[in-house]
Order: structure tokens, then C-alpha cells, then sequence
């Protein structure tokens, strides 16, 4: 197995070794090229013949692979001693291959993917299976779904095997007399004949145990079965034998778990004789030019609202919003906000650049905008409460950046591991200072969270609202404490309302906002570190102050 890296600088010396098409590469000098692609192909130079995979570049970490290797060190895997670091790469890459896979299924038209298909094949899952690697990942979900009907086979098929047939021993065996004792030496057993479904599960154990000596799968098997040597299975692929085998077993079985095994264990020994056979006439491969663009799909599935109004995502301006959905305002529970994220899959040395960060704002600016028109043109569409016309105050709008970032200390794919860098300055658009409930006032925070979570969640297709839920609660938390580190917030109740919002509108206006039109309080928010005392003296004689903390 071979193992490149997108956007790394190799020398081309070294590098043409193992990419055999020409466009794969960009050449930045006579001596140096790079790969702008993600994904998997397999290369058919007799001198290779062997799988290789383009890891994102988010696995360089500080200028080496995991943060430990010249990439250059590891491109063969075979070569790599640490264990652990082996069965990462294995694993990611076939994450990887199954993330490109997913993403191309669900844009069929993106023009961002190249896939050569070879030849369909079958797949119990009723898909077409297209590649050498989708074969042995259905194996492999073959294995893990129904290794318990395995065990009860051997457990079944071996229940009288090995045990004294008392009959045919005292026939057949002479005892040796002691005592007036016979005791037998030689014992006739209750041996079955051939069993066939024990054939099968020997055979597919056998592959398996060649796919983890070859490309380090994980898979174990718990029965007591002598398995086919790996060596001895290559033989299989190359002479064809293993197909002629299974031909001769074909009509043996008729339970369906067991006519599907057959015919997964079928399309594997043909496509691996085909590749055997064909040398560099076989071609396949699954290649994405911007994996950024896979990895902000990936962010949708994770957090995006799927049914939009039209014009919401797709702006009217031609800007397209990377993920946008409705949850909680940040200033109360009862109300809906849109919350507006754009994705950046790596995280660069320096900070998101300033033309990123006015799109941002453009965004939010758009989205408030887009329910503003709701609002006035009196549609049976009910807008999101994003301006209270008591105070003229204007909601909150969430925004932020969401970077993919991969922990060379914890490889872990079960943590979601969302944080910010608190050393950054959240940048923070204003038209007037100190006006929270402004239009104009957006601060927008920037988030890193585990690629690798984000991978398997995309994967595994996590696509459920419980989900999603717990991903969006763990944002809109954090907003909340970013917020409140920036502004004091008291809750207020006026003796008059609208006569408290008509003598004290210059004074707080944007500083103030109603949350609900039937609310007997409003929200007062002034920025820190300002001396909130003065102010809060001048009112106090009309209104109550009833507490001074955020939701």
C-alpha cells in the first residue's frame, strides 16, 4: 500500500515512481511537484501493482505526516514499524475512500470527482461496487454483520465431531486386557463427512486473514478453524484457482446469508485475477480535485438545515452560504435564529484572511436582510424574530468560521473536540460603538473541530436530528459565554413600556431589545469594560432591574 499526500512538495524523482498518469501532478520546478488530488487509484506498473491513496493535507502537521514523518519516509506503509501509526493510516484511508465515495453519491453532477469505473460488480447492499477496495470493504461489512451466524455454524457443524463411536471401536480396535479391564488405545471417531458451509467460512476467514496480513484490516476470527495460508491464497488469485473452486461449490447452499457469501467471495477472486492478469491495462480509481469542497459537505451533514427557503442559502447577490440553520436565540429559548458557519477544512499558519471575513459579514448582513423583507412584505411566511419594533433593536446573528483540525497526540474519531483559540481577536463589524441590538453589529468567532470526528459522522451517514442537536447545543453554549465575556447584560423592567422606550430611545438605542412582544422586560447589553454605573443610575428611576446574567 502506498500513501501520498495532497499538496505536499515531493521530488519528481520520487514521486513518478508511483503516479503513472501525468495529470495527477503539478510540477512547481524541473525537480519538484505536488498532487492537488484526495483519494484512492491503483497502479498498475508491474513494478507496483499495488494500492495507493492521497491522505488530505491536513494530516501534515508542522511540515510532517501525523506530525512525526517525512512524508517522503512513509509512502510505503510496509515500511512504517510503529504499529499504531500503521492501522491509522490503514483506517484513514479507507475513511478517506469511503468519504469520496459518499460525497460523489450524494452530488452526482459535482465535476470535482473523477471515478473510472472497470467494471460493475456485485454488491449485497444492492449498490454497484467499483473498485478492487469496494470489494474488500463489503467483505468486511459482510464479516462484521453476520459473524454471529458463523459461530453458530461451527458451532452447530462441529458439535459431534471428535467424539468416540463406541460401536465401531469395540468392533474394530483390539483392547489390551488388564484385570479383567479392556483398555482401547486406537478409537474410532463420529467424523462427518465433507461439510460444505464449513468449506465457505474457511475460505472467507482465509481471505480475510490475507487482507490484514496485506493491507492490515482488522478482523479476527473466533473459530477454531486451520486457515488457508496467505501465500497460498495470492496463489489462488494468480492461477485462478480460487474462482474454479468456487465454481465447484456453487449450488451447495441454500441459505441466502450463505448464497451471498458465495458470490461476494466470486467477485473478489475475479476482480483481483482480473488485476493480476490485465497488468496496466486495468485502471480504476476515485479521485476529488478541492477536498475542501467534500469537507464542507461534510460540515452540512453535521450541522446544515436541509429545507431552506428559496434565495436563503443561494443568495440574491450570487453568494453561496457554506452551512446555514435555525436553532435557539442566543437571548432567549422561545425564538429561532439562523446560525451562519462557513467551513475551511485547514487550518492554515495564519488567520482566516480578510476577503474570508467580509464574506462573512456579507452573509449575515444578507441573511438579516433576506427576513427584514419577510417581515415588510407581509407574506403568510413567518420570518424569524430578528427586529423588535418597540426598540428597534435588532437580534443577535450567530456567525462563524469552522476549521478541521487533526490532534497528532489523540487520533481519536469519537470526540467532537470543538474549541476556539482564545489568543485570536474575534474580528467584530460595527457601525456604532457599543450597540449590541444593532444590524450592524456581527462578531464573528472562529471554531476548529476534529476532522477526523467529522469524517466518521460523514461516513457513517450520522444524519439524525438527535445528532445534530448535540453538535449545534455545543455552538450556540459557546456562543452564549463569548457574549457574555463582551457584555454586561441586565434584564430590565420598565414601569411604562413604551413610554420608558420613547424617553430613553437615544440613550439606548441598540443597547436594548425585546425579545417577545409580549414581554414585560426588555434586554439591556452594554459592552465591557465600560462603567456601566451612570447609565444604569439615569434609568433606574423608571424601570426595575430584575437581574444580570444571559440565558
Amino acid at each position: 500500500m502506498i500513501i501520498l499526500f495532497e499538496e505536499y512538495i515531493y521530488p519528481c524523482s520520487l514521486i513518478e515512481q508511483f503516479i503513472d498518469e501525468q495529470y495527477f501532478t503539478v510540477k512547481l520546478t524541473k525537480n519538484e511537484a505536488k498532487i492537488p488530488y484526495v483519494g484512492y487509484f491503483y497502479n498498475s506498473n508491474p513494478k507496483i501493482k499495488d494500492s495507493v491513496f492521497i491522505l488530505p493535507k491536513v494530516f501534515i502537521i508542522n511540515g510532517k505526516a501525523f506530525g512525526e514523518y517525512k512524508p517522503e519516509d512513509i509512502i510505503d506503509v510496509q515500511k512504517i514499524y510503529n504499529q499504531n501509526i500503521k492501522a491509522i493510516i490503514y483506517n484513514l484511508s479507507i475513511w478517506i475512500y469511503q468519504s469520496i465515495a459518499r460525497y460523489s453519491k450524494r452530488n452526482q453532477y459535482s465535476t470535482i470527482v473523477q471515478n473510472e469505473q472497470i467494471q460493475n460488480v456485485f454488491s449485497y447492499k444492492g449498490d454497484d461496487a467499483q473498485t478492487y477496495l469496494d470489494i474488500i470493504l463489503q467483505l468486511l461489512l459482510f464479516h462484521k454483520e453476520y459473524k454471529n451466524l458463523f459461530t453458530y455454524i461451527s458451532i452447530i457443524n462441529q458439535s459431534g465431531n471428535n467424539k468416540i463411536h463406541w460401536t465401531k471401536t469395540i468392533n474394530k480396535c483390539n483392547p489390551l486386557i488388564h484385570n479383567n479391564k479392556p483398555f482401547y488405545f486406537d478409537f474410532q471417531n463420529k467424523n462427518k463427512s465433507i461439510n460444505f458451509d464449513e468449506e465457505i467460512i474457511v475460505l472467507f476467514y482465509s481471505v480475510l486473514d490475507f487482507l490484514k496480513n496485506k493491507y492490515n484490516f482488522k478482523t479476527a476470527s473466533n473459530l477454531n478453524y486451520a486457515l488457508i495460508p496467505t501465500y497460498k491464497i495470492e496463489s489462488m488469485i494468480e492461477n485462478g484457482k480460487g474462482r474454479r473452486f468456487l465454481r465447484s461449490i456453487r449450488r451447495k447452499y441454500y441459505t441466502d446469508e450463505l448464497v451471498l457469501l458465495w458470490k461476494l467471495l466470486f467477485v473478489f477472486f475475479d476482480k483481483a485475477e482480473k488485476i493480476y492478469n490485465k497488468g496496466k491495462k486495468h485502471k480504476e480509481l476515485l479521485l476529488v480535485k478541492d477536498f475542501n469542497i467534500v469537507f464542507e459537505d461534510m460540515i452540512d451533514q453535521l450541522i446544515g438545515d436541509k429545507d431552506l427557503p428559496a434565495k436563503l442559502k443561494e443568495q440574491k447577490d450570487g453568494k453561496q452560504i457554506d452551512h446555514i440553520y435555525k436553532d435557539k436565540s442566543l437571548i432567549d429559548e422561545q425564538n429561532l435564529i439562523y446560525f451562519i458557519g462557513d467551513s475551511k477544512y485547514y487550518k492554515e499558519e495564519n488567520q482566516i484572511g480578510e476577503h474570508s471575513i467580509y464574506k462573512q459579514f456579507t452573509y449575515a448582513k444578507n441573511v438579516i436582510q433576506f427576513n427584514i423583507d419577510l417581515f415588510n412584505d407581509g407574506k403568510n411566511i413567518e420570518p424569524l424574530r430578528y427586529r423588535d419594533e418597540l426598540t428597534e433593536g435588532y437580534n443577535i446573528t450567530p456567525n462563524f468560521f469552522i476549521r478541521g483540525v487533526v490532534d497528532k497526540d489523540d487520533f481519536s474519531m469519537n470526540e467532537v473536540k470543538l474549541h476556539k483559540e482564545e489568543t485570536v481577536k474575534n474580528p467584530i463589524n460595527v457601525h456604532f460603538k457599543n450597540r449590541l441590538f444593532d444590524r450592524d453589529t456581527l462578531i464573528l468567532q472562529e471554531y476548529d473541530i476534529n476532522f477526523l470526528f467529522v469524517l466518521s459522522a460523514y461516513v457513517s451517514n450520522s444524519d439524525n436530528q438527535s445528532f445534530k442537536q448535540k453538535v449545534r447545543k455545543i455552538f450556540r453554549d459557546d456562543l452564549i459565554s463569548v457574549f457574555k465575556l463582551k457584555y454586561n447584560f441586565y434584564k430590565i423592567a420598565p414601569n411604562n413600556m413604551s413610554e420608558f422606550v420613547e424617553k430613553y430611545f437615544r440613550l439606548l438605542n441598540g443597547k436594548i431589545y425585546r425579545a417577545n412582544d409580549n414581554d414585560d422586560f426588555l434586554w439591556l447589553a452594554l459592552e465591557k469594560p465600560t462603567d456601566d454605573s451612570n447609565l444604569l443610575s439615569r434609568i433606574t428611576s423608571d424601570c426595575t432591574i430584575l437581574s444580570s446574567a444571559l440565558a
